[in-house]
């Protein structure tokens, strides 16, 4: 967090300096327009223009670079959150689920993983898309995950990533 701020410091005080440079090559250029029609030599004034359109140059090279460090800036930034470890609540969330719900669980649990058709056949449905449906509602609910393997597709239970969550299911 020191580097960060100190990187901060500094980003703060060059973009201070550019403007500071910008607002002088506008003073510069005003007064030699002015002197112009004096005893200026057109080679001073040639000259003067030149080192403000060097100074310009390099004001925008300047503010090029804090705009990149900035960015790098605000990206090392997101990197550092995402890989902080997650907070682990406190209190376990009650996710409650039907009997139905709670014997097709039963079954990847003790299977490993299951598909459509598995479910199908345990519960005795005629078709698949009960069996999905119930698969799906399980999914979204965040107690089941999805898996493809070629063309099936599966769901399991992952003990591990549920660790917050407490489900209850009504007594038989």
């Amino acid at each position: 967090m020191a580097v960060k701020k100190q990187v901060g410091k500094q980003l703060t005080e060059i973009k201070t300096q550019l403007a500071k440079f910008s607002a002088d090559n506008t003073k510069i250029m005003e007064l030699l327009e002015k002197k112009a029609g004096d005893q200026t030599s057109s080679d001073m004034l040639k000259l003067f223009k030149f080192m403000i359109d060097e100074n310009r140059k390099n004001s925008m090279v300047l503010t090029g670079l804090v705009n990149a460090v900035s960015q790098l800036t605000t990206e090392a930034e997101r990197e550092e959150q995402h890989q902080q470890p997650e907070v682990q609540q406190s209190r376990l969330d009650e996710l409650p689920i039907s009997d139905t719900d709670a014997r097709i669980l039963e079954h990847v649990q003790v299977k490993g993983m299951a598909c459509a058709e598995d479910i199908q056949r345990l519960m005795g449905y005629k078709g698949k898309n009960a069996a999905c449906a119930r698969l799906s509602s399980l999914l979204k609910r965040g107690v089941l995950y999805r898996y493809q393997l070629g063309h099936k597709v599966y769901y399991k239970y992952d003990a591990g990533k549920a660790t917050t969550t407490l489900i209850i299911s009504p007594p038989h």
